[in-house]
């Protein structure tokens, strides 16, 4: 029984759509290389790291890059007595891209609404995996961008 339970998940999978998020990444020719960095310094790391990903240090097509980064954690609401129960976090994110010597400037935005958490440990992990998550849309949107960029 648990044999034909494997070999129906193996089949599911080969036949649902499934395939790897990293599967067209050798497909991408182009280098990112980051010159230059302002703004929030944590978000600007999480972007590097998701950017480095894409990068392609063989490809003779190299896209300098300056980031320039805003992260906001705003109050929405508090409770009767004070206590803050609600943030909105968001960041923008302006990229400068220059490829031989024709620049490009383009701003992606996010935003999220939370729930505060009692526990502090809890509440700065939550928001760190929001920043990341951040910085992964955000390479997305970039990738996206510069791949425009190559069909014009």
């Amino acid at each position: 029984m648990k044999n034909i339970a494997i070999l129906t998940f193996i089949l599911f999978l080969s036949h649902c759509g499934y395939s790897s998020i990293y599967k067209n990444q050798q497909s991408l020719n182009f280098q990112l290389n980051i010159i230059e960095t302002e703004g929030n310094y944590e978000m600007n790391n999480f972007i590097k790291n998701e950017i480095k990903l894409y990068s392609n240090i063989d490809s003779p097509k190299i896209y300098n890059i300056k980031i320039d980064t805003d992260y906001e954690k705003k109050v929405l609401t508090k409770n009767s007595s004070g206590v803050i129960t609600d943030y909105n976090l968001s960041v923008v994110s302006i990229f400068s891209i220059n490829l031989k010597n024709k620049n490009k400037t383009f701003k992606f935005e996010e935003n999220i609404n939370i729930k505060s958490q009692t526990d502090t440990f809890e509440q700065n992990t939550y928001e760190k995996n929001i920043k990341r998550n951040f910085a992964s849309s955000i390479r997305e949107k970039l990738i996206s961008a510069i791949l425009s960029l190559n069909d014009n």
